[in-house]
């Protein structure tokens, strides 16, 4: 059964290949707002093509709801780590590390909150998968 009251605590879980462990991964419903913009930011038209911006969309927006994970499922240099203040293993910075190590998690819980299970139509179209780049560090004269 699906709950429809607002909560900060919702959990999921990800079977994660790269481990062959199951993570939990918790998280606060998003608002109608951000699952708008969500959906306006996956795609975007550059002249007659349709670019996906899968990666950035769903790792930005995954962060945002993320609120933390289940102890002992994460470790730094084999080392546990915790999202939970209270735990002998808490690090202020565990989210910032989450996103650089396990993106792959992140995504695919901004994937499933965020996206579902949905029909699509089997229209052809032209997708170009990218990742924006910051520009380097000197300009091109």
């Amino acid at each position: 059964m699906r709950e429809l009251k607002r909560s900060d605590n919702n959990s999921i879980a990800i079977n994660d290949a790269r481990s062959g462990t199951e993570i939990e991964l918790y998280y606060r419903n998003p608002t109608s707002r951000e699952e708008a913009l969500y959906q306006a930011r996956l795609v975007k038209r550059k002249g007659g093509k349709v670019i996906v911006r899968s990666f950035d969309t769903r790792l930005d927006f995954g962060l945002k709801i993320l609120t933390g994970f289940r102890d002992g499922d994460f470790c730094v240099d084999g080392q546990p780590i915790s999202s939970t203040p209270d735990s002998p293993h808490y690090r202020e910075d565990w989210k910032s590390i989450v996103a650089e190590g396990a993106s792959d998690i992140v995504r695919t819980m901004a994937f499933t909150v965020f996206e579902g299970v949905r029909v699509q139509s089997a229209d052809e179209i032209e997708i170009e998968e990218t990742v924006e780049e910051e520009p380097p560090p000197l300009a091109r004269s």
